[in-house]
């Protein structure tokens, strides 16, 4: 497991990354935890009857999630607190790894410091580790390459 923070000006990069920009979009939301002036909680299961194409998946990309939480957090007042799971999709992670049911990225916000881990799910146990390190290669890659900085925990 990844265990990382963002704190000071990068911050504020990060939040342009995830708001306001397309960096996040390809990522499932599996739940948010949003504290403005009340408390927000959504899971990202998809509601099939309301959709009209025939898709299958089960969870929200964070695409056509992200226009409504800019909606819930705009304004000159930061969120108290917010926690977002993402996870790659189905198909991604059934092409990478053998064993792995799901891939995760938790994020925290809490004053104005971000922290966050990654964490997989395995379909059958296995002591080897080998996901765990790719996935983890994978989100500190995906977040040079978008420009964000973290700091690495022990």
């Amino acid at each position: 497991m990844l265990v990382f923070s963002i704190e000071d000006e990068e911050v504020k990069i990060f939040m342009q990354k995830l708001l306001k920009e397309d960096s996040f979009d390809k990522l499932e939301v599996r739940n948010i935890t949003l504290e403005t002036i009340v408390k927000y909680e959504i899971t990202g299961n998809i509601n099939r009857d309301y959709l009209q194409e025939d898709e299958k998946r089960y969870f929200i990309k964070w695409k056509e999630l992200r226009p409504y939480i800019i909606n819930l957090v705009k304004g000159n007042i930061k969120p108290k607190f917010f926690k977002i799971v993402f996870s790659l999709d189905d198909e991604t992670v059934n092409n990478l790894f053998d064993n792995a049911n799901a891939m995760f990225l938790n994020i925290t916000y809490q004053n104005n410091i971000i922290a966050g881990t990654t964490g997989t799910s395995q379909r059958a146990f296995s002591l080897d580790k080998k996901e765990d390190k790719i996935w983890e290669d994978i989100i500190l890659k995906f977040f040079k390459k978008n420009g964000i900085n973290v700091k690495i925990e022990n």
